[in-house]
């Protein structure tokens, strides 16, 4: 049993610190696994939304995404797409919080 743990705990921390290498700021792809992250979240938030009601959670989520891309697009100006995202991002949030703040926009 001891050697199990021996050997289980340098597998346990190698896991734990090398993926705080691959999420520099500035790499595209570190971009993405956040994004693809915040999506999943999203997906549930939007269910949930939609369920009970709840557009904190909802909006919340949006607007960590918006900060996210904001921070990329500050970072790497010269991505077109990504700045054409934020835009879009930034039009969903602030419909987002219209409707929070005002439940009867919606109608």
């Amino acid at each position: 049993m001891r050697i199990r743990t021996w050997l289980i705990v340098p597998f346990i921390t190698l896991l734990l610190t090398a993926p705080a290498g691959a999420w520099e700021e500035r790499n595209r792809q570190a971009y993405n696994n956040k994004m693809s992250l915040l999506k999943v979240l999203l997906d549930g938030a939007k269910q949930r939304a939609t369920d009970t009601g709840d557009l904190e959670t909802l909006c919340m989520l949006m607007s960590i995404g918006n900060d996210v891309t904001l921070r990329y697009a500050q970072l790497n100006p010269q991505d077109l797409e990504i700045q054409n995202r934020l835009t879009a991002m930034r039009d969903d949030l602030t419909v987002c919080l219209a409707v929070l703040y005002n439940p009867q926009a919606l109608k």
